[in-house]
């Protein structure tokens, strides 16, 4: 894939991510800058997503570590385990930092 269409396909899970979170109940705020979105939760703790162009990958760091996704046939998959996705590692991440439960399932099937 090209660099342009990995920052194009970034850019919309990021959209598609802010989306989710202004649903949230609780006070999550988020800022989306040079190619970082950091959600910041009520109890002070961060979840900090980052795009990684060179590897085309999409970094999530969060309480539970640093965990790398790639695009595999239209989802974001877990390098170590081509099992788990995006959107649910995510949704724990949220679950666990922002005791909050948001459905981030939409993000496994974004068009292209």
């Amino acid at each position: 894939m090209s660099e342009a269409a990995f920052h194009e396909r970034v850019d919309n899970l990021f959209l598609q991510v802010e989306e989710i979170l202004d649903e949230a109940q609780s006070d999550i705020d988020f800022v989306n800058s040079s190619g970082l979105l950091t959600i910041s939760c009520e109890n002070k703790s961060q979840v900090i997503l980052s795009r990684q162009p060179p590897l085309q990958q999409v970094w999530l760091a969060c309480l539970a570590g640093g965990l790398h996704f790639e695009l595999v046939q239209h989802t974001w998959v877990l390098t170590t385990d081509n099992t788990q996705t995006f959107g649910q590692r995510l949704t724990q991440a949220l679950q666990q930092q922002a005791d909050e439960t948001l459905d981030c399932s939409p993000l496994d099937n974004l068009p292209v």
